[in-house]
């Protein structure tokens, strides 16, 4: 008797664990059938890539992107934009993996769970997707990155919107090159470097650094260093281009001096310096609308005194992906805060995104005085009107060293100071070497364009 109620019981648990186990893999088909099958991993299960009778994408004035006819993918008939929004849009393959195509499959195809893969052709129709980014920014940013590898990133930085996002090599989606895979000319050209690369930020990072020292080191807005061009710095020496003679905190990071913000690095310590590294999207990645990007990486656990200096200018191992760099000017503009980037508008006439704020990198106060220092950095030492003709930019570039021949990835950091153009941008080019004769230029081109379109007269 004893056996049989044993043996019953046995049964009895197995039957709820198989029901427990059917209900929730009941649940989840439900919920993410749509998402599985837009898997990369899924995409042999559909016709012509599943893009047939997909939705249209359109920017965010209503060009159409990319629009499905007669069963075949069309895209702009402007080949420029096509290359220029390729890391966005996507092509007919799952090879880009931050790509609308990509990402938004189910949305743009219309998956039908009561159908399945199997809806008749009459009712093949997609939901349309509407973008924030704006095709005549795109074509200026991808002109101006010429042959350069590198990537753009512009946003509104009171509303989130992504205006632009260019990344280089780019290829045509309409006609995708037979040797993409061989020719090193498309080395890399899946891959969308403002959300999925992660590079040295050089003297960009000064402005980590000097909001943490703005904060935690008393009196330093009146503290003074005579820069001759190098100096010792724990057992090595940091080295800056040239002599930059007595410099404050303004001026430091207005001439870029390195030693400066190297002995600043030392006096915060390991400790502080990772903790403000941190509050401004450090150690982490950013999401959004359906996308993870690399992570900003700031680890000087191991550093010697002399490396932790290094890390303070923005070298050492520091890494910083272009959209948390601009974040980051964004906070500086926003008063200590940034709001979070998306690019997707709307499905199918519906409202995907909100306004919405990140996590306050800074106090209120320190931005202030950031605000301050990069609209000196600019009047004083790029000049206003080389920056861009059109709008009143702050800013800050690096020189980013990559190796022992002396090579350098150019960055420019900043932000539109005015109202009716609330840009926040970061730019790298690739091998640029010298931010302000490479990096700003090409900046100038998409404010300028920003400024014709977005700025009242």
């Amino acid at each position: 008797m004893r056996k049989i109620n044993s043996r019953s019981f046995m049964i009895l648990l197995m039957t709820l664990a198989f029901f427990a186990g059917l209900t929730y893999h009941t649940v989840n088909l439900v919920l993410h059938a749509s998402e599985w099958v837009a898997e990369p991993t899924n995409s042999h299960l559909t016709d012509v890539d599943g893009l047939e009778f997909a939705g249209k994408i359109f920017d965010r004035n209503g060009v159409v992107l990319a629009q499905s006819i007669d069963k075949q993918r069309i895209y702009n008939d402007d080949e420029d934009i096509r290359k220029a929004c390729v890391h966005i849009v996507g092509d007919n393959s799952v090879n880009i993996a931050t790509a609308v195509q990509t990402v938004y499959r189910s949305e743009l195809t219309k998956y039908n769970f009561t159908f399945g893969l199997g809806l008749p052709d009459n009712l093949k129709r997609g939901n349309n997707i509407t973008l924030t980014i704006d095709t005549r920014l795109q074509k200026a940013a991808f002109r101006a990155l010429g042959d350069y590898k590198g990537a753009m990133f512009f946003y509104n930085y009171k509303t989130g919107e992504i205006l632009c996002i260019v990344s280089t090599p780019a290829y045509d989606p309409q006609d995708v090159p037979e040797d993409i895979e061989t020719n090193d000319k498309y080395d890399g050209a899946y891959l969308n470097r403002a959300f999925s690369a992660s590079y040295p930020p050089g003297s960009t990072f000064k402005l980590v650094t000097a909001a943490a020292s703005l904060k935690e080191i008393p009196g330093i807005e009146g503290s003074t260093y005579d820069c001759h061009g190098s100096d010792i710095v724990g057992e090595d020496e940091i080295t800056c281009y040239e002599p930059n003679g007595i410099v404050n905190i303004r001026e430091a990071l207005a001439q870029s001096c390195n030693v400066f913000f190297a002995k600043l690095a030392v006096a915060l310590g390991k400790d502080k310096m990772t903790a403000y590294a941190e509050k401004m999207g450090f150690n982490s990645r950013r999401s959004f609308d359906g996308i993870n990007t690399a992570s900003s990486i700031y680890n000087v656990s191991e550093a010697t005194e002399n490396e932790l200096g290094w890390s303070g200018v923005g070298q050492y191992t520091v890494l910083e992906t272009p959209v948390n760099m601009a974040m980051i000017s964004a906070a500086v503009a926003n008063g200590g805060t940034p709001v979070m980037p998306y690019f997707i508008s709307s499905i199918d006439g519906k409202p995907k995104n909100t306004t919405t704020l990140g996590s306050q990198m800074m106090d209120k106060e320190i931005a202030d005085k950031l605000y301050e220092m990069m609209d000196y950095t600019v009047s004083s030492n790029y000049g206003k009107s080389y920056v861009s003709d059109k709008l009143d930019v702050c800013a800050k570039t690096g020189t980013a060293e990559v190796n022992s021949e002396g090579l350098a990835h150019a960055w420019v950091t900043g932000f539109c100071k005015d109202e009716d153009c609330p840009i926040a941008f970061a730019a790298i080019v690739e091998y640029g070497n010298y931010a302000y004769s490479v990096a700003i230029p090409m900046v100038k081109q998409v404010l300028d364009t920003a400024a014709d379109i977005y700025k009242k007269s």
